[in-house]
């Protein structure tokens, strides 16, 4: 029978540990075969009511162990005010404050539906963990300080992912908003154990760090190349959103790790005056860059590509979306979900027929 599950079930049976190691199988059979998804796909109109444009944006994935597959889609409202090199990009759903994000969960061995899960917390965990993964593989063993430039939701969970797979004793922390920094520093610092400060500048957070994490949701960046000389040699350094960091960082480090060769299908509606006031292209189109020559997480994690090759190597990972994620880290929850009790039981009835489709 499926099960409804929502963020706070979610968030009562899913810990970002596990999830790294959900991941870490997920990108494993993706290289030898078990595991497949399709690219983003992103529809576009403009809207008549409210906002500039609607979105609808789906991430499709399946694994092979356990037997599953994701379909997750976002239905947005997108507003933006400024101009293409500075801008502000504002969604929801109805109305602000407001979002809508599900994902339908299916039982490959017989075409059962078995969760519609709110996406939210998954949504924070399967990205932070994905950087976990990276960080095993690709940071060095001996990685004991975490620079980290940004304090919401992503942050904490590559933080904890982080924490799961290195030594780290601690945390930097920088954002502009200072009572936000300081929430998530006594939040982690009691969670995690650890010493976790927050720090007036990005610079502070990021010197003699072994491994950097952006977790910003701003459309600049908060990064760039020259930066890379306040780390300690060999570190590895990863990010959330493609514009946090220039392009001149990805010229200047010795490696690119990206998450998967993920390409994007855009279907647009409108005129061409109504498309033309879509601040994209540039920074925003970013997020989807790949290049032949980077290696794979996937063939890294199934020891087809090399790991960390030596202690003085710098690596960068372009984290990316794929929606084996949801796969792996959705089936993670409706399992603790189902042995829980937890969820809320809707008939299978309602989502089947006995007309031929």
């Amino acid at each position: 029978m499926p099960l409804l599950i929502n963020n706070d079930v979610t968030a009562r049976v899913l810990r970002t540990a596990d999830a790294v190691t959900a991941m870490e199988s997920a990108f494993r059979q993706l290289a030898e075969g078990n595991a497949a998804f399709q690219p983003r796909t992103d529809f576009w109109s403009p809207t008549a009511a409210v906002g500039d444009y609607f979105r609808w944006g789906s991430l499709i994935g399946m694994i092979a162990d356990p037997p599953t597959f994701a379909l997750r889609f976002k239905s947005d409202i997108l507003e933006w005010t400024g101009s293409n090199r500075a801008f502000t990009e504002k969604w929801f759903n109805m109305e602000p404050g407001r979002y809508c994000g599900f994902i339908i969960l299916i039982d490959t061995t017989n075409g059962e539906i078995i969760g519609l899960l709110n996406d939210g917390v998954i949504q924070h965990v399967r990205v932070g963990a994905t950087a976990g993964v990276g960080a095993k593989y690709l940071s060095r063993p001996d990685s004991h300080v975490l620079g980290m430039l940004g304090s919401g939701g992503m942050a904490r969970t590559y933080a904890e992912a982080i924490c799961a797979v290195r030594p780290i004793e601690e945390i930097r922390i920088h954002s502009p908003t200072p009572e936000n920094r300081e929430r998530l520093a006594h939040a982690l610092a009691r969670d995690l154990g650890i010493a976790v400060r927050a720090v007036d500048d990005a610079r502070t957070a990021l010197t003699d760090a072994d491994i950097v994490a952006t977790c910003t949701d701003s459309r600049r960046p908060v990064y760039t190349a020259d930066m890379l000389a306040l780390h300690r040699p060999g570190a590895f350094i990863v990010r959330t959103r493609p514009d946090e960091m220039d392009d001149a960082t990805f010229e200047a480090v010795d490696r690119v790790v990206v998450t998967s060769q993920e390409g994007y299908a855009e279907y647009v509606i409108g005129s061409q005056a109504e498309r033309d006031r879509r601040p994209m292209d540039a920074a925003y189109r970013r997020r989807y860059r790949s290049n032949a020559a980077w290696d794979r997480l996937a063939e890294v994690v199934a020891g087809k590509a090399p790991g960390r090759r030596t202690a003085t190597e710098t690596i960068f990972h372009h984290n990316q979306s794929a929606g084996i994620q949801f796969a792996a880290v959705g089936r993670l929850v409706y399992e603790r979900a189902k042995a829980l009790g937890l969820g809320l039981p809707i008939p299978m009835d309602w989502f089947q027929q006995d007309i031929r489709n």
